[in-house]
């Protein structure tokens, strides 16, 4: 089974190094880890960021990936962290031939949230603010939101230095995933097998989201793990089990109903 990871904003592809390692062992499973837009070896991000959209994504992983697993090509089992997570649901509704699962840690699929929600003001706040700071400044507000106040200063150089280099792509999927017109019942059509984890230590943002969906998606396994948002890069060896777990029941199910 061909398995494709998509990671979270402000990441690239090599936040999967472990979990490729623990499939490695696993004969039975593919795993390819493209970079999304703006990240990584992907493209660069060469569009204003109001006007991109999850559509603009799933476009650039079709010239990224190669044709057999691409969306709209053959079988696959996604998984997703964040944006990325966000993307693959996105990329399952669209596609629902070719989804055959989906192991997500909180997709923030921000759309999702109510109008007057507290969820939804505290992330539309953070999203505005972004906009209207200088790229350095965005960035940290970014950093800092996910993980805690002043975590983006203490960072090494280098590593500031990329994420400002990125941030307006940051700022892009923003956008993406608050302006995506997609109701929240609209999810109840991804009738595969969905693994969803959320950290218990996560900002209201996303763990309402992660709530919102498992309560919405018919076939959804919602499990919670002592961590934050940012948990399967910094608490890799307790989220990526889980992930891997999530992996082989889905293709237990697949087995089950074929």
């Amino acid at each position: 089974m061909n398995i494709v990871a998509l990671h979270s904003s402000q990441s690239h592809s090599g936040q999967w190094r472990a979990l490729s390692k623990a499939l490695a062992l696993e004969p039975d499973f593919t795993l390819h880890t493209p970079d999304l837009v703006g990240y990584g070896r992907a493209p660069a991000f060469d569009q204003p960021a109001e006007s991109f959209r999850f559509a603009d994504e799933l476009a650039a992983l079709q010239q990224q990936l190669p044709a057999d697993v691409a969306p709209g090509g053959e079988p696959v089992v996604l998984v997703g962290h964040s944006f990325g997570g966000a993307v693959a649901l996105h990329w399952a509704l669209r596609y629902p031939q070719q989804v055959q699962g989906l192991v997500l840690y909180e997709p923030v699929s921000f759309h999702v949230l109510p109008a007057g929600h507290a969820a939804r003001e505290e992330i539309v706040s953070i999203a505005e603010k972004m906009d209207a700071l200088s790229l350095e400044q965005a960035a940290a507000c970014f950093v800092d939101y996910w993980n805690q106040p002043g975590y983006f200063s203490r960072l090494p150089e280098k590593a500031r230095a990329l994420m400002i280099a990125q941030q307006a792509k940051v700022n892009a999927d923003f956008h993406a995933l608050l302006d995506q017109p997609t109701q929240l019942a609209e999810y109840a059509a991804v009738t595969v097998p969905v693994v969803l984890i959320h950290g218990t230590q996560s900002p209201l943002s996303s763990q309402t989201v992660a709530q919102l969906l498992a309560a919405t998606l018919p076939n959804c396994l919602h499990l919670d793990l002592d961590g934050g948002h940012m948990a399967p890069l910094t608490q890799s060896a307790q989220v990526n089990p889980l992930m891997l777990n999530g992996i082989r029941y889905i293709c237990e199910q697949m087995q089950t109903t074929s």
